[in-house]
């Protein structure tokens, strides 16, 4: 290469950092992604505590890679790149057949499990209501066989047994319930969530370990498609830009009598059983009681019924239409978000049930699950 040729490289390597360096000074910095789903790092403030800690320099890492210019424009040419040399994987999100996105479960250290399980029996220990445990199997379990064969992939179903072998509440077997139609649309193919007819076989599980009615799939005469252009959290981080979107569909309408409160803030207020406003958003699963929020407060005229308290994660928000039938109240709390004691709010209320419900996935890496014993 001769001299000209060299500065020219420099000259054009120079003026491509120096125009990204400028973009990055003068664009504003975004607070969150539409099209990851989730709040992006701001500049952290400085101090020197947190500088000798070591946490301002993690913070400003983030920082510069959250607010990097063209951020998903970037990732998406990654994965296309990715694709190009033969490798059908990007940030851990393998493409698979049919357009399915798929990433891996890495099981957590036993202690942190049990940690987990000593909570959820004293919780057990703390109430007279029959608590029930369900822990749900996704997609890198029962569709492992979708993964290139070296892909990190532990198995969740032995997570299940470990978890169920220690428990001292009922275990509902969702594992069963999923895997025996797993050729069927029970989970979005860009999200980690299941479907609208994964929550109805989730259903049949709850039905068979708690004792409730379970009516055929076909009795339900609502179930309709409300969009075609659902793309999940995994479609969001893979750069798989160009696969297809999913379809959502809802079996249940909202009964007339139903009553939904929420406490997003603290302070009560009307919330839906569907939000469809959200269909309008990336975020279209948020449609399911309106996403993520402490507490829910659900009467659903069904008089005469039992109640139920569900300790949740966003698995549960799809499950509940089919629930309205079996009783009275449904109230639904989060403990990433409600910081109150768990015994108290139980024995105010006198539940006659109580379900902790989480995916696989969460129950392994939720901070929050020792707040069961409390």
């Amino acid at each position: 290469m001769n001299k000209k040729a060299m500065w020219a490289e420099a000259l054009i390597s120079l003026a491509f950092i120096g125009v990204f360096f400028v973009l990055n000074l003068v664009l504003p910095d975004r607070k969150f992604s539409e099209q990851e789903n989730r709040n992006l790092q701001t500049l952290p403030e400085f101090s020197f505590k947190s500088l000798f800690e070591g946490d301002y320099t993690s913070k400003f890492e983030s920082y510069t890679t959250d607010q990097f210019t063209f951020r998903d424009e970037w990732i998406t040419l990654k994965a296309a790149s990715e694709l190009a040399l033969g490798k059908k994987e990007n940030n851990d999100v393998h493409l698979c057949e049919n357009g399915t996105l798929i990433k891996g479960y890495e099981r957590p250290e036993d202690s942190k499990l049990d940690d987990n399980m000593s909570a959820l029996n004293t919780l057990v220990s703390n109430v007279d209501a029959e608590v029930y445990f369900a822990l749900i199997p996704d997609k890198s379990y029962l569709y492992a066989s979708m993964l290139p064969a070296n892909a990190p992939n532990d198995s969740e179903k032995d997570v299940i047994d470990y978890c169920y072998g220690q428990s001292n509440a009922t275990n509902v077997d969702m594992y069963s319930a999923l895997d025996g139609h797993k050729d069927e649309y029970i989970f979005y193919r860009t999200d980690h969530h299941w479907t609208s007819l994964g929550a109805y076989y989730g259903l049949t599980a709850l039905a068979e370990s708690m004792g409730l009615p379970c009516p055929a799939l076909d009795s339900y005469t609502d179930r309709h498609v409300v969009s075609e252009e659902f793309y999940g959290t995994t479609w969001s981080s893979s750069g798989f830009s160009w696969v297809k979107p999913d379809s959502m569909e809802i079996f249940v309408n909202a009964p007339e009598a139903l009553k939904v409160t929420s406490y997003p803030e603290g302070s009560p207020v009307d919330g839906k059983l569907y939000d469809f406003s959200y269909l309008e958003k990336k975020d279209k699963y948020s449609m399911f009681m309106g996403g993520n929020c402490p507490l829910h407060e659900i009467v659903t005229g069904a008089e005469g019924k039992p109640s139920l308290l569900i300790i949740r994660d966003s698995y549960t928000d799809s499950l509940i239409p089919f629930l309205l039938e079996d009783y009275s109240e449904i109230h639904v709390l989060d403990l990433r978000y409600y910081r109150a004691s768990l015994k108290a709010y139980i024995e105010q209320y006198d539940f006659d049930q109580v379900l902790v419900c989480y995916s696989v996935s969460n129950f392994s890496t939720d901070a929050n699950i020792f707040l069961l014993g409390l």
